[in-house]
């Protein structure tokens, strides 16, 4: 059996969740937010650890958030990093049985910075679909909230 996280390139889905965000802010400022816990639970969640190197761990927990106030945690590994550019984690958007990746990277643009977000690896099948489904929309509140957040300081 394949010792890794992931899925075969056979067993995921083509689609791939992509969406990008013009913040108002510098790019070395939002590096900040996106790489410390205090960054991340101004936005997104209750509590978060993040060790920033290549096999390090990420962990998220939420409480009462969105909606339908989701309380849970989810975990992952840090698979690589480009200092004051972006990383790269794995976490487990529908089942913990594997990972999906995660590629956030910020580019400098003439309004401050253009945060960029990639999802791959999503298993394909119900489940799996209904996870893509799910980051897709997920990933496109977040970058709202991101973006309130730095350019205005509004929590969630």
């Amino acid at each position: 059996m394949n010792a890794s996280p992931f899925l075969a390139p056979e067993e995921q889905v083509l689609c791939e969740v992509r969406h990008a965000c013009v913040i108002r802010a510098s790019r070395a400022a939002c590096y900040a937010k996106l790489t410390t816990p205090a960054g991340w639970n101004a936005w997104f969640t209750a509590s978060m650890f993040i060790e920033l190197r290549p096999g390090g761990a990420i962990i998220f927990e939420w409480k009462d958030w969105g909606a339908g106030n989701f309380s849970g945690g989810d975990h992952g590994t840090i698979l690589s990093v480009e200092d004051g550019v972006g990383f790269e984690y794995s976490w487990h958007p529908d089942v913990p049985e594997y990972a999906t990746r995660v590629r956030l990277a910020l580019e400098d643009h003439p309004d401050g910075c253009l945060l960029r977000v990639l999802e791959t690896g999503f298993r394909n099948d119900e489940l799996g679909l209904h996870a893509l489904a799910q980051s897709a929309a997920g990933w496109g509140e977040a970058l709202t909230l991101f973006k309130f957040q730095m350019e205005h300081g509004l929590r969630y």
